[in-house]
């Protein structure tokens, strides 16, 4: 099926409709629930419903590889198809980032354990992962019923966890495979009365329950981390959460290059700092370290200063931006067949700058609080297009 390329929101909707009908096995249930809830949390246009949206949702995915939330915060009823095409949506992002990664490598970023056995004199804290075995017993109890933890010989890092949980009062669980923040808390011994028995049985069935929802993502265990101890100066922007500074890495031309650097701050006493918690995001001058634009959200707010510590963002300098370029840099030339990689940044109490995590899809943040499109941009720099007609070839049939 050809897509007629349409600025008309009425033919979009059309469309949409008959992709719906020519696709229904990607449209479940749970998954039209899912995209109707994020209409809602955006709010239904003056003179659209809701199914009006939806349709239109997916002539712009289906055409140009946007997603759902992308619609409202690209202000895609908005914006003409020439637009469009200057943006990289979440989906063609993947064409890119296919094409810099070397997929057989990928799994040392997708893996978080992985990339922090690689880069763990950068982490500056202690991770461990727990999974369940494969092959162990049969007769686990991961349902809180049961009398105690299961069988040792079952869990893979069992004892580790133990031993973790002994050292530190407050840790972050992790689903392992998951992204965007879904299933990550920060947790207390206390909440499982010192017990860590307790603490690892409730915390992976809480997890089991999570990735069942994502096929990728089952039985795959958690990460459980040290808490970050932030530094002042990142932590006067919101004191509840760590607060980062996210660069990109391109290896083009034999060098390293940053695309857009951005930080991104909590919010609202969040404990989490990532755009899907509806964490404020400015972009960071490469060049200086200054911030230079004002703070955006992906649910369309717009803020100058803080609206909890009243801080301004625009002008906001990070504290010894040359070091975390260095990091970053010194962190990428580990990866030598991985050329995209989205980095995640703290500062510590200790004024030093640590890994958070990296991410071989990170997405192209920068076009949230720069307000526009940075395909051309990107493209030039490593010197490749992306020439299909529709981002989905060769990963679904033909409509």
């Amino acid at each position: 099926m050809v897509i007629e390329t349409t600025d008309d929101l009425r033919e979009q909707a059309a469309i949409g409709k008959e992709i719906l009908r020519e696709r229904p096995e990607v449209y479940s249930r749970e998954v039209t629930d899912e995209i109707y809830s994020i209409i809602r949390s955006y709010g239904v246009p003056d003179s659209f419903t809701a199914e009006d949206i939806f349709f239109i949702s997916l002539y712009n995915y289906w055409r140009y590889g946007f997603v759902t939330k992308e619609v409202f915060y690209f202000d895609l009823l908005h914006k003409k198809h020439e637009e469009k095409e200057t943006y990289i949506s979440n989906m063609n992002k993947l064409n890119y980032t296919r094409h810099l990664n070397k997929r057989e490598k990928e799994y040392l970023m997708a893996d978080k354990y992985e990339t922090y056995q690689i880069l763990k004199d950068h982490y500056g804290r202690e991770l461990i992962r727990v999974s369940p075995r494969t092959g162990g017993s049969q007769g686990n109890d991961l349902s809180g019923t049961g009398n105690g933890l299961p069988e040792a010989s079952s869990i893979e890092g069992c004892d580790q966890f133990r031993d973790f949980f002994g050292r530190h009062s407050e840790f972050v669980v992790k689903p392992v495979g998951l992204a965007t923040s879904i299933g990550v808390r920060k947790c207390s011994v206390t909440d499982y009365g010192n017990d860590p028995d307790t603490a690892l049985r409730i915390l992976l069935r809480e997890t089991e329950e999570i990735q069942s929802h994502y096929r990728w993502a089952r039985g795959r265990g958690i990460i459980v981390e040290e808490v970050i101890r932030q530094g002042e100066a990142l932590a006067g922007l919101h004191p509840a959460s760590v607060n980062s500074v996210r660069i990109t890495t391109v290896r083009a031309d034999d060098s390293i290059h940053f695309f857009y650097p951005v930080i991104r701050i909590g919010k609202g006493g969040n404990f989490l700092c990532s755009r899907s918690s509806g964490s404020i995001v400015a972009g960071i001058n490469s060049e200086t370290g200054i911030v230079e634009t004002d703070g955006f959200t992906d649910q369309k707010e717009y803020y100058i200063c803080h609206p909890d510590t009243g801080i301004r963002i625009k002008g906001f300098r990070v504290p010894k931006w040359d070091e975390v370029c260095r990091l970053a840099v010194e962190a990428a030339m580990r990866f030598e067949d991985l050329g995209y990689i989205g980095w995640d940044f703290a500062y510590t109490e200790d004024e030093k700058w640590i890994i958070v995590e990296g991410n071989e899809n990170g997405g192209f943040v920068g076009q949230i609080p720069y307000q526009r499109g940075l395909l051309k941009e990107f493209t030039d720099l490593i010197k490749w297009k992306s020439e299909k007609k529709y981002w989905w070839i060769g990963r679904y049939p033909e409509i």
